[in-house]
């Protein structure tokens, strides 16, 4: 247990800053393993070092790969896999009595793709005796996309922990047929945590009358405590005529809420209309009951939640997302929305429910949305202005330059929109904005505008920043960005050394400053991007190359 609460710790802090990770070197490496005694802080240090090659079933990984706009590929060791280092080696590690090896040899294979050891995989999830290598084993199956989902069953049964589960996503992508006869024999098991995985299978491997009767049997008969897990299933498959079975379940704080999610997602009138007349006796509406219809899938439940937003008093600091509603930006509920923008008094619904109008070019629309430029709160407005980013109407640029002009109006979403349009103009205002507005996102937001369109007294300003050690970060690459701007060649300096200080934690952390210095350029400028072309961070050595290759351009 220890080597595996230690490995995931480990990916979790040093994925972000060691993500640059090159073959040859891992061959390299793997070679090695079998050649030492291959400790614990090896193990650790080849996690670390090749997070991408070893761990790309890992949730972490993937994360950490979208924060860097990196794909991971699904068997990155694949044509490793075919050379001679692989094949004279991997046996080596999967039959050594090293713990270490053995668990080295599970990611390794599951990078590869290397089915052939699917079956000797099967049997080291029983026979293993540490942690960390029993959970990889089963890790590298669900990647190989085996078919043995019953043995995977059992194992995640034992060693997957269902309050921060990691292995079940990976689980629920293998063959659904597979999947839904594993749920049919293990549903009935004695033990509860086979029940609950049981029923959460349902939910992704499609309705049938069995299936639907399984699952209302065990809303019917299963304890609270673990009823949900069949009221989800029942719920993300649309099950209809669940009214008289559901309504117990919404006096419970236990059931209360993901029951309301199923009866609004039901294809069955009545058990919508149920949830309607609750609806007229509460005030404020309940969480709850405002999640359940935003939730649905169904087009009027949309409807009917903008017009309680709208009508109704609502939950203080009542939040939603509009990017997990997709039919809200549908046609059909266009007038809808409309209506709720017009009338709704909640500042929680006016700033979110805004973005819904973006790209909307209806005469409606763009009305809501200049009433809405005017709104007395600054949130309201700030995300009012970031509907209109890709606009290039001189009527709304100028309504944004006049709210910039006066600061009980100003929000810093306007920079973006006018530095997109490339309004040049408006460098005295921005430096009064610098001096004047203590906030930090206003020091950004005037920084960033100035070193887009930076004159040769700005200068002082970027020199200053980029040599206060305690300057924010983003104040910082936005300076550099502005001296390279100015062509200034005598800050080079300046801006080498702030980077070296930056790139302590990662190259990552260089990205502006090269790009910054190849714009001034000069054989100092180069000299020091060159040190990068062998970068751990495979973005870096690739943006150093390519700044490099069109130096003269």
């Amino acid at each position: 247990m220890k080597k595996y609460i230690l490995t995931m710790i480990l990916i979790t802090f040093f994925s972000v800053t060691l993500f640059g990770q090159k073959i040859e070197d891992f061959e390299k490496d793997f070679i090695n393993t079998t050649k030492m005694e291959f400790t614990e802080t090896d193990l650790n240090k080849m996690f670390q070092t090749y997070s991408n090659f070893l761990t790309p079933h890992s949730d972490m990984t993937q994360l950490m790969a979208n924060l860097k706009n990196e794909q991971i590929v699904e068997y990155p060791l694949s044509k490793f896999k075919e050379t001679a280092s692989y094949k004279n080696n991997i046996k080596i590690l999967f039959n050594s009595k090293n713990e270490n090896q053995r668990l080295l040899s599970y990611l390794v294979i599951a990078g590869a793709g290397d089915i052939k050891f699917e079956k000797k995989l099967l049997k080291r999830i029983k026979t293993e005796k540490s942690m960390g290598n029993i959970i990889w084993a089963g890790m590298a199956l669900m990647h190989l996309k085996t078919n043995h989902t019953t043995a995977l069953f059992d194992f995640l049964v034992e060693y997957e922990n269902f309050g921060d589960s990691h292995m079940i996503p990976l689980y629920f992508q293998l063959n659904k047929n597979s999947l839904q006869k594993t749920a049919y024999d293990r549903i009935n098991s004695e033990n509860v945590k086979a029940k609950v995985l049981a029923a959460q299978i349902f939910s992704v491997t499609g309705k049938n009358k069995k299936t639907e009767k399984i699952l209302l049997d065990a809303v019917k008969n299963w304890d609270y405590s673990i009823k949900g897990y069949a009221i989800y299933s029942v719920k993300e498959l649309r099950i209809g005529n669940l009214k008289n079975t559901f309504i117990p379940l919404l006096n419970n704080t236990q059931t209360r809420r993901i029951a309301i999610q199923a009866l609004a997602n039901s294809p069955t009138k009545e058990d919508v209309d149920y949830l309607k007349e609750l609806s007229k006796n509460e005030n404020p509406i309940s969480k709850d009951l405002l999640d359940g219809f935003y939730e649905s899938k169904n087009t009027e439940n949309i409807k009917f939640w903008l017009y309680l937003v709208s009508t109704k008093e609502i939950p203080k600091n009542y939040f939603f997302s509009v990017s997990e509603q997709p039919l809200l930006f549908s046609d059909e509920v266009l007038k809808d929305v409309q209506d709720a923008l017009r009338t709704t008094k909640h500042i929680e619904i006016q700033k979110y429910l805004i973005s819904v109008l973006g790209g909307r070019n209806d005469k409606e629309s763009k009305d809501i949305i200049f009433t809405y430029l005017d709104n007395k709160d600054s949130s309201v407005r700030y995300w009012t202005v970031d509907v209109l980013k890709g606009s290039q109407s001189s009527e709304v640029l100028n309504k944004l330059i006049e709210m910039l002009e006066k600061p009980e109006k100003r929000v810093v979403s306007i920079t973006n929109i006018l530095i997109e349009n490339k309004l040049d103009t408006l460098q005295t205002l921005y430096e009064k904005i610098y001096q004047t507005e203590k906030s930090l996102d206003w020091q950004r937001s005037s920084i960033e505008y100035l070193s887009n369109f930076p004159k040769q007294n700005h200068k002082k300003i970027f020199l200053k920043i980029l040599e206060n050690t305690n300057s924010d970060f983003s104040l910082k690459r936005n300076a550099a960005i502005g001296l390279a701007n100015l062509k200034d060649e005598t800050s080079v300096d300046t801006i080498v050394k702030v980077c070296e200080t930056e790139r302590l934690s990662s190259d990552y952390n260089a990205r502006i400053y090269l790009v910054a210095l190849s714009k001034i350029k000069g054989e100092k400028a180069k000299e020091y991007i060159e040190t990068y072309k062998n970068s751990k961070e495979n973005m870096i050595r690739e943006l150093a190359n390519e700044l490099l290759a069109n130096w003269n351009n």
